[in-house]
Parts: structure tokens; sequence; C-alpha cells
């Protein structure tokens, strides 16, 4: 397993530093690099995470910048590219916002090379033994009711559709198809149900997940309606969205 971190950053500024002094000494030994991608934040996101390169505790830590803002799930692809270009097999995906506890990264990194045949390990927020604190009643059953409808018509217990903390192997996902994805928030959604249709082997581990200081993007009737859409359409068979045009997934260093 050779794998990179890969941190998507949109106006992390409180929280991206409590994100890296979580990622132990011992995970970051047991990775590559440890990407963090701003995502064109107007805050001071890329300065902090600058300076906490600069304090050099991280010697593997890399910052970068996308030429455009991508949204969550184009900056996805640009880590999936981007790692795949540099010959890494693995990546782990850890959002910004200190919404997941960096450290439980290494919990499915264990799960992956204790199975070689699961390379794919999904943070689940909902699982029996998963611990939530501070999260908002409502989006809990809402985010249960939707992993239940989708679990039915993709005839395959899905526990959770999007966290912020998930490890992919890059031997699982197909250019081809995520490349086609839409760069929004329910990129993950499409991602898993791609998963799902092509037979890819995963698993779920239960995960903290908490809500403090973290200024969401999500406008969830919008992501619902949407979520429920894609899946019809992917149940029929047929394109679940459209890339956003112009995208070419390139990234600077920031030194």
């Amino acid at each position: 397993m050779k794998a990179v971190i890969a941190i998507p950053a949109y106006n992390c500024g409180p929280q991206i530093g409590r994100v890296l002094d979580e990622i132990t000494d011992e995970l970051a030994a047991r990775v590559a690099e440890i990407w963090v991608i701003d995502n064109r934040s107007t805050d001071d996101t890329l300065q902090r995470a600058l300076d906490h390169r600069r304090s050099g505790r991280l010697p593997n830590l890399r910052v970068f910048r996308n030429r455009q803002n991508n949204s969550l799930g184009g900056t996805h692809k640009v880590a999936f590219e981007h790692a795949r270009a540099a010959g890494h097999t693995h990546v782990v995906i850890l959002h910004g916002d200190n919404q997941a506890r960096s450290d439980e990264a290494g919990l499915l990194l264990d799960l992956a090379e204790a199975h070689p045949e699961t390379q794919t390990v999904l943070g689940s927020r909902f699982s029996r033994h998963s611990r939530l604190h501070g999260y908002d009643a409502k989006r809990i059953w809402g985010n249960r009711a939707l992993n239940a409808v989708y679990s039915v018509v993709a005839l395959r217990r899905l526990q959770d559709l999007g966290s912020g903390l998930n490890l992919f192997a890059l031997r699982d996902l197909d250019p081809a198809t995520y490349l086609r994805f839409a760069n929004h928030l329910t990129f993950n959604y499409e991602l898993i149900l791609d998963l799902v249709r092509r037979g890819v082997r995963f698993a779920y581990l239960p995960i903290t997940w908490r809500e403090e200081d973290q200024v969401s993007n999500a406008r969830n009737w919008n992501i619902f309606r949407t979520a429920l859409r894609n899946l019809a359409l992917w149940r029929l068979g047929r394109r679940t969205s459209d890339p956003a045009p112009d995208r070419d997934y390139e990234w600077d260093e920031v030194r």
C-alpha cells in the first residue's frame, strides 16, 4: 500500500490546524504524503496550512491550491488523478473541516491491510458503533432515511453515502466514470453507486463525527432531491449527471 492523505479544504481557516494537529506522527509515517488541497478559499485556510507545513512537524505535508474552484467532488477528482499519476495506490480523503477525527484514518488503513480483498474502506457516521457529537437530529434521521432508500434500490446495505473520512483504493475506481460525475456535494453518492454497479468489494467502518464550529456548505433539501434523482437514473441505467464544463483539475503547489 502506497497511500496519501488528501485533505480538501474550503474556508476551513478555524479548523485546518486542528485537522493537521490530529494527524499523529505514527499515522504520518504510514503514508507517503499528506496533501492539503485548498479549493480557492476566501479566508486564511491556505495560510494556516502553510504555517503548519513550515513548522516542520509533518515533514511529508505538501500544500496545493486548485486553479479553479472545483467544489468538493471536483477536488476528489484532483486528488485521485494526481495520486494515480504519482504512482500511489490508495487515497485517504479527509475533509478539512475537522468533523471527522484525523487519527481515525489509521483505522481504515488497518482494515485494508488486514483484508487484502477489501481495499476501499468508507467511514460511517451511522453504524451501530459510530460516535456522533453535536450532530443535528434532523440531519441524522434524514441521512438514515436516505441510506435506507439507497440500500433498498441498490440491493446492498449502504451505511453512509458521504462521510468526510474514506479510504479509496485506486484499483477500485474507474476514471472513465468518476470524471463524468458532477463536482458538487453529491459526488460521493454517485461514486458509491458506481462501486455497486461494478461489483467492487468495499467495507464500512464506524467513525467519530462531531459538529462544533463548522459552517456547512450543504443545502440539505437540494442535496436530498438531487440524491433521489441520481438514484432513480442509476437504477434505470442512465447517466446520473454531467460534469462541470471547462474543468482541467489541475493544481499548483504553494510553498
